[in-house]
């Protein structure tokens, strides 16, 4: 029987380092969505984020809107950025050398769910955090 139970024991320690050594190490990615899915005005309704100052907030964003238009043009806040999409990531990118990483969690036609990080490549400064938004 202590046999048996070493076997078990020996079996599960293999079958959990086989587990380990499967996970990615890669960005992750989103969910699997169309430019045509995403194309229109959404409005912030949750958001948190901090940022390599150690600052942070929540729901300091909420009723602000999101464009993203299909010529490949976004805005947001008041600023403009050009995207692109591939595999479930929004990148949003501007000519002040900004590049925001957009991964879309969830969406629905009404809502999406992201996860976000943003870097000045310039000012060596880093941001990430959440949004929720729902079409206008």
């Amino acid at each position: 029987m202590k046999k048996l139970k070493n076997v078990w024991l020996f079996l599960s320690f293999i079958l959990m380092v086989a587990g380990m050594a499967s996970c990615s190490t890669e960005d992750p990615t989103g969910v699997e969505v169309s430019r045509e899915d995403i194309i229109g005005t959404w409005k912030v309704t949750a958001n948190d984020w901090t940022n390599s100052e150690e600052e942070s907030n929540r729901n300091d964003h909420v009723g602000q809107t999101l464009s993203v238009r299909s010529d490949g043009t976004a805005s947001f806040r008041g600023e403009s950025f050009n995207w692109t999409l591939s595999k479930g990531v929004l990148t949003l990118s501007d000519n002040r050398g900004r590049n925001i990483r957009v991964v879309i969690l969830s969406y629905t036609e009404e809502e999406i769910q992201a996860s976000y990080d943003c870097t000045f490549e310039s000012e060596m400064y880093t941001e990430e955090g959440n949004y929720t938004f729902k079409r206008v």
